[in-house]
């Protein structure tokens, strides 16, 4: 049987070439192109045989072995049927009278289940140990394949007939000669093999996305010899791999010090000197690093990153945040330490995860290219599913959204969302894996998430542990249970036991969880930084405004935080009957709009900003604000929130030395009295849309009470007892009895939530197999689970070419990021589809029809101008069980609204 007469691709982008490419040799291009990431990355190489528990000699060659059958289901007759014109005459069937619906990575794995001879491995003992791994390479269009129920071999003789079985016996004796089994293979263990597959599933994603990329493997004459054309597979690897920009830049060797990362003129504190003096441990290290906002903790994060770069133990740093402004703001910061941490020759990729920086140039232009001409082998029957797109395609699809590639860049800054899809069964979740492994993943404000997100983000770090990757974890504010339970994840990952003792009440604290080793440190204070911000509480939203109008008529800048955007956008209207001229910063603008005014906010409140432009300038934001943003700001007033937020958003007040500065010190606190008789509603009543945002209304009354007793946020040596005082063993006991139920119902849900995330989220210790996770679910599985789920909308106009992006001005090649910067997220229960005029509706479907198909649960909507101002309206159908059309207004200083 001659395996050349079965084809692998059929969408031939050169009209004067071939018109197919054989499978055989689309198989040595993806071998060839993993040879030689391996070859040339040897941090990878290393690190993927450590994690096979095998030598390099053995490891490497399995894994190019392993790629280069990553498509043998593709012999399948039900493959080949695809392409009618192409199927193979050695079959005797008429194309036409078979089956569809198949999937040729589950073809290949049940092939290797039931006919392993045909694959070389005729009564091997290692069949065991391999089947994740092969589970990984068949799963390369970016999900663990589902194997045949009942009788596999009866399956896989219906799939691909003695003829396709023949073809896969020659191929793979062909292939063997080339790539031999290894020498060695008795060392592999399945219990090693199980989570290594993650890695391997990533390095398969990968390979086949640039080994079918046809600006780098043109399709190929069938008649040249299969010996031959692996030597032209290599050549064009060596290309391929130096064009796409996906080997790691060159890192800086030399020993930084901080005059050089933030400048000769400021002190290193005392936390940035623990980070560049401590003994790093071998293997996985975790680092947690808990201090007062405005320590320099980011500073001192980049200090270890660097020194785990100069031992070769990662390749690169992606850096995790709460939300997208933090992102954002985090940047700026990392481009400008990029060119310490990595070589003066070298040209690390910079990705942000809003398009702010690209990825390798070759990469980019050449995956959107190649993929974006090409369609599903099914499509012309009208059958085209995942499992028929090509891979060109699905490879464009994924890089054209700026938060995902991220994760092939050199230095990435994103949402903590982004690098918890790495850990839940969504497409292509081991590419994000394998770019995080070979990271310094750096979380920050790691206590500002739920039970649901604390959970995953234990996941998180079990698999970068397990994955040999080290990680660092950021805080001001980390309840002493949330560290453990984080450590205790890394510690389960890295295969150790032993869990971190914190030191008492110590703050600031700097700990570390290796395999050999878990210990806690005492920081000292920076010279200057403590302080003691008094606290006064306001009673109502009225007073609140009275005092803002107070504040900026004195000149001084000022910073009005409410709980919900609805709070917020009632008080911006009401400061301007007053007369003032706030800005508005909140979740609910375009993304194109949003990145403009955090970059206006940041110029008019950063360290930067001068007296002329602060004087009198007030900003109402919501929690955009409370993070990681360095602003600073004379006048504060915020609603009640819980304890470790209040303590953020005091960070921000009276952040930096000014000589203009005047007045008192003060946070104004807005909430209801924290009384031993509290009732159920004491702080509904005050905030009935923010009762929906803080739902343990017992914490807030806890955090009310200690800042009451307090009078004041003394940092650092009042933080841990506030913190503790909210959240630790002993709080319950002081909350009123009324508000006991609506703790235990809170505490409830967080057990609810901890339970649901344990069903989501992949488990490490079975591999990359079906069973691994909740594959078999049609839903999308979330990052955050939210009583108010979200959709996104697309913001569009009508212009002279049909409906395009709001956030117009982007060349053709990049409407898909004008569409990204049209986005605005809202709750699911006001919108939940399109309503498109009729006159508008051929447009829409023709904009919709360039989306990728990741994008296509979004909702368009097209807004028209409502009137002689910048306001824009347009339609979308209301949420509930029967949905009506609801007019929605949108304004790019004030964002949507519901007219």
């Amino acid at each position: 049987m001659d395996s050349i007469c079965f084809w692998g691709k059929a969408r031939p982008q050169r009209p004067d070439g071939p018109a197919w490419h054989p499978l055989p040799f689309h198989s040595l291009d993806v071998a060839a192109v993993g040879a030689t990431v391996l070859s040339r990355d040897r941090c990878l190489a290393t690190r993927m045989a450590e994690l096979l528990g095998l030598p390099r000699d053995t490891a490497i060659p399995l894994l190019c072995l392993l790629l280069g059958l990553h498509d043998v289901g593709k012999f399948a007759k039900l493959f080949q049927k695809k392409v009618p014109a192409r199927f193979p005459d050695c079959f005797g069937d008429d194309p036409a009278g078979l089956p569809d619906g198949y999937d040729h990575g589950a073809g290949g794995l049940n092939l290797f289940d039931a006919c392993p001879e045909a694959l070389g491995l005729q009564g091997s003992p290692h069949l065991r140990a391999l089947r994740p791994l092969v589970s990984a390479v068949a799963g390369h269009h970016g999900a663990p394949p589902e194997p045949a129920s009942g009788d596999g071999l009866t399956v896989v003789r219906r799939e691909f007939g003695r003829a396709g079985i023949e073809a896969v016996r020659a191929f793979a004796q062909q292939a063997l000669d080339l790539l031999p089994w290894p020498k060695g293979l008795s060392a592999l263990d399945r219990r090693r093999a199980r989570p290594a597959s993650y890695a391997v599933a990533g390095l398969a994603v990968l390979a086949d996305w640039i080994g079918s990329n046809q600006d780098w493997f043109p399709y190929h004459d069938p008649s040249t010899d299969l010996r031959a054309y692996w030597r032209l597979a290599q050549n064009r690897a060596g290309r391929a791999v130096a064009e796409a920009g996906v080997l790691p830049a060159a890192v800086n060797r030399a020993e930084l010090d901080y005059a050089t990362l933030i400048g000769p003129t400021v002190l290193a504190s005392p936390m940035q000197q623990w980070a560049r003096t401590v003994a790093v441990p071998s293997g996985p290290a975790l680092f947690v690093m808990e201090d007062q906002t405005g320590s320099g903790k980011t500073e001192a994060s980049l200090m270890l990153a660097q020194r785990l770069l100069r031992l070769k133990r990662a390749d690169g740093i992606y850096i995790a945040l709460p939300t997208m402004a933090t992102a954002n703001a985090m940047f700026d910061r990392l481009a400008a330490a990029c060119r310490h941490l990595f070589a003066p020759e070298a040209q690390p990729s910079v990705a942000l995860a809003h398009g702010a920086r690209d990825l390798h140039p070759g990469f980019r232009s050449a995956t959107i290219r190649g993929g974006s001409r090409e369609t599903g082998y099914a499509h012309a029957a009208g059958g085209e599913g995942e499992a028929d797109t090509t891979a060109s395609t699905t490879c464009a699809e994924w890089i054209a959204d700026d938060r995902r590639r991220t994760f092939l860049a050199d230095a990435g800054a994103g949402t903590v969302d982004q690098a918890l899809l790495s850990v839940l069964p969504n497409r292509h979740q081991s590419l994000r894996l394998l770019g995080l492994m070979r990271r310094v993943l750096i979380l920050d404000e790691v206590h500002a998430y739920d039970a649901y997100m604390q959970r995953e983000l234990e996941t998180l770090l079990e698999f970068q542990a397990g994955l040999s990757g080290s990680a660092i974890l950021l805080s001001a504010t980390l309840p002493n249970v949330v560290r453990r339970r984080l450590a205790d994840a890394f510690s389960k990952g890295a295969g150790t036991v032993v869990g971190i003792d914190p030191v008492g009440a110590s703050y600031p604290l700097a700990s570390i969880c290796s395999r050999r080793f878990c210990t806690s440190t005492r920081v000292r204070v920076r010279t200057g930084l403590a302080r003691t911000v008094p606290v006064r509480f306001l009673r109502s939203p009225d007073d609140a405004l009275s005092e803002v109008e107070q504040a900026a008529g004195a000149g001084k800048a000022v910073l009005y935080v409410r709980n919900t955007v609805d709070d917020a956008l009632e008080a911006h209207a009401s400061l301007r009957r007053r007369g003032l001229e706030p800005e508005l910063f909140h979740a609910r603008f375009a993304l194109g709009d949003r990145l403009a005014i955090e970059r206006q906010v940041v110029r008019r409140f950063g360290k930067g900003s001068t007296e002329t432009e602060r004087r009198g300038s007030v900003l109402v934001a919501t929690q955009v604000v409370e993070q990681s943003l360095d602003l600073d700001f004379d006048a504060m007033v915020t609603d009640l929130a819980p304890i470790d937020l209040l303590i953020q958003r005091a960070g921000r007040l009276w952040r930096h030395e000014r000589n203009d500065r005047s007045g008192r010190l003060e946070l104004l606190l807005v909430g209801p009295e924290p009384v031993a008789d509290a009732t159920e509603d004491w702080f509904s009543r005050c905030f009935p849309g923010a009762a929906y945002v803080y739902r343990d209304h017992a914490r807030l009354w806890l955090s009310a009470r200690l800042l009451q007793d307090a009078g004041a946020i003394e940092s650092p040596n009042g933080i841990r007892a506030l913190i503790e005082g909210v959240y630790g063993d002993g709080a319950p006991a002081r909350i009123p009895r009324a508000l006991q139920e609506r703790l235990r119902t809170a505490e409830g849900r967080a057990g609810r939530d901890r339970g649901s995330a344990n069903i989501n989220v992949l488990k490490l210790a079975k591999g990359y197999v079906r069973d691994g996770g909740a594959w078999g679910s049609e839903a999308r599985t979330p990052t955050r689970l939210a009583d108010d789920p979200r959709v996104t909308l697309r913001l569009g106009r009508v212009g002279p070419l049909g409906v395009v992006p709001y956030a117009c001005g982007a060349a053709p090649d990049e409407i898909q990021v004008a569409w990204r910067r049209s986005e605005v997220s809202v709750s699911a229960r006001r919108l939940s589809d399109a309503a498109i005029p009729p006159e508008h509706a051929a447009d829409a479907r023709a904009a919709r029809a360039g989306w990728t198909c990741f994008d296509q649960d979004k909702i368009l909507v097209i807004l028209a101008p409502a009137g002689p101002d910048e306001m824009l309206a347009g339609w979308a159908l209301g949420g509930g069980e029967e949905p009506t059309p609801v007019r929605l207004g949108y304004d790019p200083s004030i964002g949507l609204t519901w007219l």
